[in-house]
Formats: structure tokens, C-alpha cells, sequence
């Protein structure tokens, strides 16, 4: 028998924990029985409230160790909003100026060198507008290869990439056409947010966040390094190989972590969503005049969303961010309006857009 088919197998006896709305459950049901999957995490929040909580499939294949609410899976690019959240509770400070030269917070210079003149500044970072690229060459060894926490620290790497004097310095890691302000999606230029972080507070950008973030809303199983974590109970990362089924390739972890490598629970994740959405009458790390600067009552017009990108489901607009790498796919979607989110993650390559809306047509 392959293995793939053992697998399909053991999906079945797999449990559900925390809360559940029947009608989401019998969506995942019906997901769960696709080889492709190793463990769906979801968590739906309706007018402020989670209402739906759960955890189907495998944290780990080879040993049958369920997913559970509070195993911390790899999230990918949405990360990225909880840069967008550290970010922002320095601006909230008075310590950060989204308007100001990013050269202001950090310890080395970094210039377009096709527009030397030019000034980058926070704003444009968040809203993916620096002219900053990602290099694939660099970049692909950590994600065709994951290895686990990169040893590279956070400042030295960007300095490396982004100096003129660089070990890794090109000038094609910053955008030569005249338009270069437009929108290009960029991890380093959120990275880079990371260690402005850093260099504001004086922190570690990941003692920032356990700090001003993860420990107030008491996110126990939540980091940006597997290093502190309990590996054991992390989900590994599955790739699909037709012949033999999913295959665990390892841990991911890269040098531009802010941009993607943060570790959370589904009850975690869910709990800081729901914060974020009834900050008006919750402890949240932010006030509200600021969640609605980041994220207004949505309209098409708009213009930059801090990260986050405006997307219609069943013809409801919703902020958006989804995330992929080797072996995890996830997505988040929240209505600021209406108080509702729905945020899904999977330890497999899986497109999530389909499931995205059918749960969204159930709430």
C-alpha cells in the first residue's frame, strides 16, 4: 500500500479540539480527506467572538501526534502582520515616524543607488514601496532547503545585502526603473522593518514582540524561533511527492525572519485577531485610533494598506494576507466592519482560497 493511501487513513481518526460550529466542521471534513493534507488549524471569529476553534489531522505523520488548538505551526507571510503590529506600537509611542528617512533608525546607510537622492521611508516599507527586491539566489537555499533558525543576526544580514559595502551587495537588490516606487512585494523591506524595530527599542526584535505583544495577550505558543519552542510539539512542514505521499523536509527558518517565520497556535493567533477586532472594549497592545489607521473601514481607494491587502469574498471586503513556503500554506482574512475574521493554517502546500470562502459563505 502507498503511503500516501495509510495516510488518507489515519485522517479519519484524527480529533477535533476546542470550539466548533457543525456546519464549519463538515467543510473540514470533506478537506481532510485529500492526501495532500497533513493538518488543517482554523479559527472563525463572528462579531468579535471566536465562535469557531479547531484542530483536524497530524503535527507529525511518522510518529501520529495530532494537530491540536495549541500546536504553533509555521504561518509564512503572515507574519507579516504582526510586524505591521510592532511597528505600529512604536509609531503609537511617538518613537517611530512612518514619513521619516528610514536612515534616521538605522545603524547603516541604505540608498537606491539608482536614485541616491531619493529617501526611503517607514511608510514605504510597510506598504511594500521601497524599491527594496528579493534576491533568489540568496534566498532559495533557505527555502528549498529548510534548515531551521538562521544563524545569520537580523542586522548583520540586511547590512550585508543593503551597505555599498555589503558582503552580499548588489545594486540589483534595489529596483533601477523610474516607477520603482510602485508596488513590489518585498520580505527584505519587511525584514528591514524588523530591525528598525530593533533598533528604536533596543530590543531583539523577538523579545520586542514577546514584550509588547505575545505576553499581553498571552500567546504562550507563539515565537519567531524554533530555538524557544518545544520542537517536539511544533508541526513539521510537509511537501507531496506523487509517488510516496507527504514528506516532512524539515524546519523552515531564514534571515529575514520578520518577513515570515513566526510560530503560533491557531488559539493563539485567534486571541490576538480578536483583540485586534474588539479593541475598543479590550486590553489590546494598541489604542483604537490606531488599529484604524491601519485598517479603516475598507474601501477600494484606498491607497496602501500597511501590509495587509484588500480582498472581496463573496462579495464581502475583508483585509487579507496569506502565506506559503515549503511544506505551509495559511491565510488570514478580517472585516473590521463587521468584527469577523477567519484565519487558516496548514502544515502542507495546499491552496486555501476555495476553503477561505466557503467558511466565509457560513458565517
Amino acid at each position: 500500500m502507498k503511503k500516501h493511501i495509510t495516510i488518507g487513513v489515519l485522517f479519519l481518526s484524527t480529533l477535533i479540539f476546542g470550539q466548533t460550529l457543525p456546519k464549519i466542521d463538515s467543510i473540514i471534513k470533506q478537506e481532510m480527506k485529500s492526501d495532500k493534507i497533513a493538518a488543517l488549524a482554523i479559527a472563525v471569529i463572528d462579531s468579535g467572538k471566536v465562535v469557531h476553534l479547531s484542530a483536524n489531522g497530524f503535527r507529525d505523520i511518522k510518529d501520529k501526534l495530532p494537530a491540536t488548538i495549541n500546536t504553533p505551526f509555521h504561518i509564512a507571510s503572515v507574519s507579516k502582520t504582526v510586524t505591521n503590529l510592532a511597528v505600529f506600537k512604536l509609531v503609537e509611542s511617538g518613537k517611530i515616524d512612518l514619513k521619516m528617512d528610514i536612515n534616521k533608525y538605522l545603524p547603516f546607510e541604505v540608498k537606491n543607488p539608482f536614485y541616491p537622492n531619493d529617501i526611503i521611508t517607514v511608510r514605504d516599507l510597510l506598504n511594500h514601496r521601497s524599491g527594496i527586491k528579493d534576491d533568489s539566489e540568496i534566498y532559495e537555499p533557505f527555502w528549498n532547503i529548510p534548515k531551521g533558525d538562521s544563524p545569520f543576526k537580523l542586522g548583520n544580514f540586511l547590512k550585508d545585502y543593503l551597505s555599498e559595502d555589503g558582503k552580499q551587495y548588489k545594486k540589483d537588490h534595489y529596483e533601477s526603473d523610474s516607477n520603482y516606487k510602485s508596488f513590489n512585494y518585498s520580505n527584505t523591506g519587511v525584514a528591514l522593518l524588523g530591525l528598525i524595530v530593533e533598533q528604536v527599542s533596543g530590543m531583539d526584535f523577538e523579545d520586542f514582540c514577546q514584550i509588547n505583544i505575545f505576553k499581553p495577550m498571552e500567546m504562550t505558543n507563539t515565537s519567531w524561533f524554533l530555538k524557544n519552542l518545544d520542537s517536539s510539539l511544533v508541526a513539521k512542514t510537509y511537501v507531496h511527492h506523487d509517488a510516496i505521499g507527504l514528506v516532512f523536509k524539515g524546519h523552515n527558518g531564514y534571515p529575514d525572519y520578520p518577513g515570515g517565520q513566526l510560530r503560533t497556535s491557531i488559539s493563539d493567533f485567534a486571541k490576538l485577531w480578536a483583540g485586534y477586532l474588539n479593541v475598543e472594549n479590550s486590553n489590546f497592545m494598541l489604542t483604537p485610533i490606531t488599529t484604524k489607521f491601519i485598517t479603516p473601514s475598507p474601501r477600494i481607494a484606498q491607497e496602501g494598506f500597511f501590509t495587509w491587502f484588500l480582498t472581496s469574498i463573496n462579495s464581502h471586503l475583508y483585509y487579507f494576507h496569506n502565506g506559503g513556503d515549503t511544506g505551509a500554506s495559511t491565510v488570514i482574512a478580517i472585516d473590521v466592519y463587521n468584527k469577523r475574521g477567519i484565519i487558516i493554517f496548514s502544515n502542507s502546500e495546499v491552496r486555501l482560497n476555495k476553503l477561505l470562502s466557503k467558511i466565509e459563505k457560513k458565517i
